[in-house]
């Protein structure tokens, strides 16, 4: 490992000395005097160790030879990470200031950039360097108005289709159900009906909610909004809403899907549910195994699947993944936090990170199945759903559209209502239903009632009428 770490560390200074960041005649660093560059992010678990591991890697290495200490510290998730930066920002009481690097999606950089400037990242890069990039990881983070780069990506993800393959398969063997049905929500639907009624449980989850609803409105050839030179319009229809309320609202309420821990993946451990969609950057919590009620104990196999797409529209996928912003400071902070990003995104780093822990790398030349194949064939513990997430996500980069949403003033309020809006309807509606049939009420007759038609309408008025007051 350390003749690795030795020959990674002389790559990498080949690479960076190449690049117009650390060519600069004023370079502002001094070795002598070592600076320190704080970065906030939310991972935990496994994807915390590999990037604490790294950061470790950089401080040993270039970061000794160019006098930059990286100190990372995670706040927990995505939302405690945003409200944290946020207060920041607004210099709430007891907040800590803003750090010179942060993990941030586009809406909550964009209500940041509005209190507190961040730094255009192209100033650090050359158009040289940014050729190496996705392009759409790249357009993700040009925030508000002009073209300035303000969220850098450092490791983007997806949402694909998660399946207990071993309970799959005893249900093929009884039911004759064919995968492929999986790669339309019309063959998703169906499957979920079939197994529900042979088995009693629900076949799916949704881990969330807001991008459910973001994907399937393009998919059918229109986004929820669109913003065109900071004006904002909304494009919520009255068919595009039905057809979430069919293959989402109807669907959990007849118990064909299912969502009762905080993320799928605690449902598919428990046997809740089959299959779920969810972010290929969670691939590391595909259960190992699955605990049944009684107490029993299955060793499962994973699958996967790329995202579904309607049979009528166009296979799009979510492209998420929260990238980094760097805090305006000072020349030496802004240059360090650079070098940092520059030094992450090298395929001998992004690669390694990428393929253990079910995010994408993001320079083209990384963006290659062999490579994060050959990456993995070095490690000596792997989630078992990595190699799959792998070859489905690299499927969907070459078939399928990747899309984001443009943020504006409002936008990180409106994802919000799109996330828990219908869900928290289902809950409340599902609650109800208990109620009732433990009074002696029909449950079919009860669930009928509110999925009807009438229903339906007074659920798009309520929430098109909400939409309306976030981008107003």
């Amino acid at each position: 490992m350390k003749v690795r770490k030795e020959f990674l560390f002389l790559i990498t200074i080949v690479l960076i000395t190449s690049c117009g960041l650390v060519s600069q005649d004023n370079d502002p660093l001094d070795p002598s005097k070592p600076i320190t560059i704080t970065v906030w992010h939310y991972y935990n678990g496994n994807i915390q160790n590999q990037f604490d591991l790294l950061v470790e890697h950089f401080n040993e290495t270039v970061g000794v030879e160019r006098g930059i200490v990286v100190d990372s510290q995670s706040y927990g998730d995505v939302g405690q990470l945003a409200n944290a930066v946020y207060d920041s920002a607004n210099k709430t009481i007891g907040s800590l200031p803003l750090p010179d690097l942060f993990l941030s999606y586009p809406d909550n950089a964009y209500r940041v950039n509005l209190i507190s400037e961040l730094l255009d990242i192209n100033t650090l890069f050359t158009e040289q360097e940014l050729a190496r990039y996705r392009e759409e990881f790249l357009d993700e983070g040009k925030i508000g108005t002009g073209t300035g780069l303000k969220i850098f990506p450092i490791a983007k993800s997806s949402e694909i289709l998660y399946l207990n393959k071993t309970f799959w398969d005893e249900f093929v063997d009884v039911s004759g159900a064919d995968i492929n049905r999986l790669r339309t929500w019309e063959g998703v639907l169906e499957v979920a009906e079939e197994y529900y009624n042979l088995t009693g449980k629900a076949f799916l989850g949704i881990d969330a909610s807001a991008n459910f609803m973001y994907v399937s409105a393009i998919q059918l050839g229109s986004e929820i909004y669109s913003v065109k030179d900071d004006s904002v319009s909304l494009n919520f229809t009255k068919e595009i809403a039905r057809k979430i309320w069919e293959f989402y609202y109807i669907p959990y309420m007849k118990g064909f899907f299912e969502k009762n821990g905080r993320y799928s993946s605690d449902d598919a451990r428990t046997d809740s549910v089959l299959a779920y969609t969810g972010s290929t950057a969670g691939a590391v919590y595909f259960p190992t195994e699955v605990t049944l009620p009684d107490g029993d104990v299955y060793p499962i196999d994973p699958m996967t699947l790329p995202y579904p797409y309607f049979e009528e529209g166009r296979a799009f996928a979510y492209q998420q993944g929260a990238g980094m912003c760097i805090t305006k400071s000072d020349e030496p902070h802004e240059y360090g936090a650079g070098l940092f990003l520059k030094w992450f995104t090298e395929p001998e780093q992004n690669v390694e990170f990428s393929a253990l822990t079910g995010y994408m790398p993001v320079m083209n030349e990384s963006l290659k199945k062999e490579k994060m194949y050959e990456a993995l064939s070095s490690m000596e513990r792997i989630g078992a759903a990595i190699p799959g997430v792998i070859d489905s996500t690299v499927y969907m980069l070459d078939n399928y559209t990747l899309y984001s949403t443009k943020p504006f003033e409002g936008s990180f309020e409106l994802r919000s209502l799109l996330e828990s809006h219908l869900f928290s309807k289902i809950t409340v509606d599902l609650g109800l239903v208990e109620e009732q049939v433990n009074s002696g009420e029909d449950r079919s007759k009860l669930v009928e009632a509110l999925i009807s038609e009438l229903e339906f309408e007074k659920w798009y008025d309520q929430i098109h009428e909400e939409l309306l007051s976030l981008v107003n």
